[in-house]
Parts: structure tokens; sequence; C-alpha cells
């Protein structure tokens, strides 16, 4: 009789984890921090991305899953209705078998009887002094002989017969026993599978929903940092005379801080030269980060006691320098490569100074510059 053999694959069970994005409080933060906080909000947003890839992976396996155990399904239920075929099979053989039986049952009942009626016992001398001639006599024992092997063949013929039946039946039974655990097991790994998969499929919403909220938050850093990076803001005392308003007009250089003006500029003020200008800030109520004016590396990053305060120098190369002085704190360190835009420290009011503001200088090969000229 031939058996089925379904295989079904093991379903794996994943945990997840939820994420939660940081929340965004743009106020009173310098660029720098802004850009830090993009950053890492970018390295969420990588892995909710990855975990979401990760997770739709996954779901496609449990479809798969799903496939493979239908098939499993499909293919059980083909051989029950094979096996339900042979017990009908196996049926009819015992019913044939049984009819074999009793009516050999009847032929030794007879033959019985018959023996029985004849003596009990036929002995070979009454065969012989029976016999009209020799070939008689011959014919008479032949015929003894083949009705004792007969009797004796339909007693083992219905011995094989009966073990036969006996033997079918067990079959039957084993194989019936190993459908109905294999149906069972297949409703259970399908019934696994589903849940799993609407476990992920809720796993998978929550996910897009918070890649479309980091996504979201990323795009309000970039435009925040765009703004304080391209938009000068402006200046609240306007009227004085000697106030230069950032234009993002000429030069080379980059406009040091986040808005801005130049409220001091380059030459003689009061009696003395002024070796730079002066930028003061827009916002008097935060202190605005410092800028790179363009890249290159870190000369000098410092106190100085000669009423610069705490100074940044920028070797830019090509003979180009930049100090940037007064600063609040500094950001940098000496050697260190820096970008254009990059924060280097804050505006504040270190060493000689009368309030919060930037004094900047430029020098290009050893000589002193007007920072006007070179800044946009």
């Amino acid at each position: 009789m031939r058996k089925t053999v379904v295989t079904i694959g093991t379903v794996a069970v994943v945990m997840f984890s939820s994420f939660f994005s940081p929340s965004i409080s743009l106020a009173n933060k310098s660029i720098t921090d802004i850009k830090d906080e993009r950053k890492q909000l970018k390295k969420e947003l990588s892995k909710a991305e990855k975990k979401a890839t990760k997770i739709i992976k996954e779901i496609e396996e449990l479809d798969n899953e799903i496939k493979v155990l239908n098939d499993s399904y499909q293919k059980n239920k083909q051989a029950i209705k094979e096996v339900k075929e042979e017990v009908e099979e196996v049926n009819s053989e015992i019913e044939v078998l049984e009819d074999n039986i009793q009516e050999r049952f009847s032929i030794l009942t007879e033959r019985a009887r018959s023996y029985q009626q004849a003596g009990g016992n036929i002995s070979f001398l009454e065969v012989v002094l029976g016999s009209k001639s020799f070939s008689d006599f011959i014919s008479r024992v032949s015929a003894i002989n083949q009705i004792t092997q007969s009797d004796a063949a339909i007693i083992e013929e219905q011995q094989k017969e009966q073990e036969k039946v006996n033997e079918k039946l067990k079959e039957l039974e084993e194989l019936d026993e190993e459908l109905s655990q294999m149906q069972e097991l297949i409703e259970e790994q399908k019934k696994t599978t589903k849940e799993m998969k609407k476990k992920q499929k809720e796993e998978e919403k929550k996910l897009k929903s918070e890649i479309a909220k980091l996504k979201k938050e990323d795009e309000q850093l970039a435009n925040k940092i765009k703004s304080l990076t391209s938009k000068p803001a402006k200046p609240t005392n306007s009227g004085t005379n000697n106030i230069k308003v950032h234009n993002n007009s000429g030069g080379i250089l980059g406009w040091p801080t986040v808005g801005g003006y130049i409220s001091s500029p380059f030459g003689q003020r009061w009696g003395r030269p002024h070796n730079g200008i002066d930028i003061a800030r827009t916002d008097r109520s935060v202190k605005p980060p410092i800028l790179a004016a363009e890249s290159g590396v870190v000369e000098t990053a410092e106190f100085q006691s000669n009423g610069y305060g705490k100074v940044v120098v920028i070797n830019h190369g090509n003979g180009l320098k930049t100090k940037y002085a007064h600063l609040d704190s500094i950001s940098v360190s000496t050697g260190q490569s820096v970008e254009r835009g990059q924060q280097i420290g804050i505006m504040g009011q270190t060493g000689n100074s009368t309030g919060i503001h930037l004094h900047i200088e430029v020098y290009e090969n050893g000589s002193l510059r007007n920072p006007a000229s070179y800044l946009q």
C-alpha cells in the first residue's frame, strides 16, 4: 500500500521592537546642535527602514510558508482520499475472504461427514481388495492421497487468508492514525503562521508610520539648517550710522555666523586701528554659532590674554587665514580640519569686549585685509 509523506516547514517566530523618534525642539539651538540632531535622526530613520525591509522579507517568507502548508494540506487530503478508497477495497477483500473461509469450512465439514460415513477410516487393504485391477488399485491409492492433501491445503490456505485479512486491517489502522495526526499538525501550523503574519503586518504598519514621521522631522531640520545658513536676519538697530547689514553679496568667504550685522567696520576707530570688523547678533535672546568662513585647518584654538579672549584661527591655504575673537566657547581644536559653514564656537564677549559680538580678521599672505571685502 502506498503512503504519502508530507513535509511541513518549521515556522520561526520573530519578535519586534518599536522605534521612538526624537522630538524636535529647535528653539535656541545652534546650527551644530541641529546638525547633530539631524544626524541622530537619520540614524534612527535608517534603522527603521532596515527594520521595515526585514519585516517585509519575513512577511514574504511567511506567505511562502503558508503556501507550503496549503500544498501539504492538499496532498494530505488526497492521501486521506486514497486511504478511504483502500479501506473500501480492504472491506471488499474481507467480505470475499470471509465467504471463502465459510465455503472452505463447509467443504471440510462435508469431507468429515463423508469420511465418518465410510467407517471413519479407509484402510489400505480395503483399497487393495476392492480394486478390480492393478491400474484400478493405483487410481484408488492416488485418489486417497489427493483427498488427504486437498484437506491439508484447504486448512493451510484458510489460515493464510485469515492472516492476510488481519495484516490489511492493521495496516489500515496505522495509516489512518498517521494521516489524522498529520492533518492536526498542518492545521495547527497554518493557524500559527497566519497569526504571525497578522502581527508582522501590524508591525509593518507601525514602522511605515514611524518612517513617515522621521522623514517629516528630517525635512524640518533640513529646512531649519538651510534657513540658518543662507537667510540673514535683519538688524534691530538699523538706525546706527556705522552698521552694515549682511546681504549675501560679493566676497569669497562665507558669512561667519547665523544672521547678524556689521556693527563696527574695518579701519580707524576711536583714534586707533580696528584690524577687523565686528558682527553683532540680531536676536539678543540667543548666542548664535560662529561658523568657519571657508574650509581649512585650525591653527589656533585658545584663550589669549591680549584682549581677544577666546580665539580660533583657521588656515584656508593659498596664503588666506581668518581669525575669530571674543568667543564664548570653542568647539574645535588645533590641527582639526573644518568645512565651510561648520560651527567652530559660540558668539560671546570674552577678552576686551563691551558686548556680545564676533570680531573677525582676514589675512592674505600675512597682510591684514578688510573682511567686508571677502565676506559674502
